[in-house]
């Protein structure tokens, strides 16, 4: 078990007795944290999920100590900005804050296709929270020329979410900006990548359009990519910010790393996703593919009907809900 993976058993049972004894989650609270056992989220996951989304090492021998999961070294607190392709027509502002204390740390992206403005104004929003512990760092307008034309990008730019890892020397000037990203995430041994978007659709609406597959059609969904981060626990945290909205608001969860049978976490369906490899290659869901450490988690709001505020506010309800998890709020 990682040090990451520790954490959250202990973080994840403390936030489901406290959202359950605050009201927050009302009957689906219930449904998530059992008959009040402080280990109930975790006991009440199927065991085929269990056992897909956490490794249980055999026991030592009983006259082997065992060893402790060793934590990152927190980083010494502070505030600060650096550019990404510094001194170029690209750059852009990537925000770092720590704590000062150990902790996980997630870096969240905004503005990788400009004319999905919730995504990077909730992002731009996120910079001014402040990290009870690791560390959070925020890029929130990734393709800054793209924000300001209002497109998803331009050709000549290429498309940062289809250039992952990308290459100090590409072509394109959105493979540089993915190459500059995955330093950055390894740099600090980031743990979460959450990558801010808006689709046109919403997933749950596909057939009534008579669309059953494509990007325009991925509003409200959170996509896990493969890392070391537990299923459980994005899908813990979905289902207690689905409790909290409306019925046409309500998050997706979906999964790309391995085959399952789809289950619920309360209010959180996931969805079967596998690609070849566990991601989309070129995505940020890759991204766990460069970076060892990090989990990468693609939200995706729908802009159809659902005003540019509320889809903001929704990306930072997420956000914060996942971070308070994790302990870093």
């Amino acid at each position: 078990m990682t040090a990451l993976e520790a954490r959250h058993r202990l973080l994840s049972r403390r936030a489901a007795l406290r959202l359950l004894g605050g009201g927050a989650l009302g009957l689906a609270g219930a449904a998530l944290i059992g008959c009040g056992d402080d280990t109930a989220p975790e006991a009440a996951l199927p065991a085929t999920i269990e056992a897909a989304t956490t490794s249980t090492p055999e026991a030592p021998p009983p006259s082997t100590p065992t060893p402790e999961p060793t934590p990152k070294p927190a980083l010494a607190a502070g505030r600060s900005e650096r550019t990404l392709l510094t001194g170029t027509e690209w750059e852009t502002p990537l925000v770092v804050s720590h704590s000062g204390a150990p902790g996980p740390r997630v870096l969240i992206l905004g503005g990788v296709h400009g004319n999905e403005p919730g995504g990077w104004l909730a992002a731009e929003g996120v910079t001014s929270w402040e990290p009870e512990a690791g560390s959070l760092l925020v890029a929130p307008r990734a393709n800054r020329i793209a924000t300001y034309e209002f497109q998803r990008t331009l050709p000549e730019l290429g498309d940062l979410n289809r250039l992952y890892p990308g290459r100090p020397d590409h072509e394109l000037p959105m493979g540089r900006m993915a190459n500059a990203i995955v330093e950055v995430a390894r740099e600090f041994e980031v743990d979460v990548v959450i990558d801010m978007h808006e689709s046109w659709g919403f997933f749950l609406e596909r057939a009534a359009d008579g669309s059953q597959d494509g990007t325009a059609f991925l509003g409200q969904t959170v996509t896990k990519g493969a890392g070391p981060l537990p299923l459980e626990t994005v899908g813990f945290a979905v289902a207690a910010v689905n409790a909290r909205i409306t019925d046409r608001e309500q998050f997706t969860l979906r999964d790309r790393i391995s085959r399952r049978d789809p289950v619920e976490f309360g209010r959180a369906p996931v969805f079967e996703e596998l690609e070849a490899g566990g991601f989309r290659r070129g995505s940020s869901l890759s991204l766990g593919a460069y970076v060892p450490s990090a989990t990468p988690i693609l939200v995706e709001m729908g802009q159809r009907d659902q005003a540019e505020s509320r889809r903001l506010e929704l990306h930072q309800v997420f956000a914060r809900e996942l971070l308070e998890r994790l302990g870093v709020l």
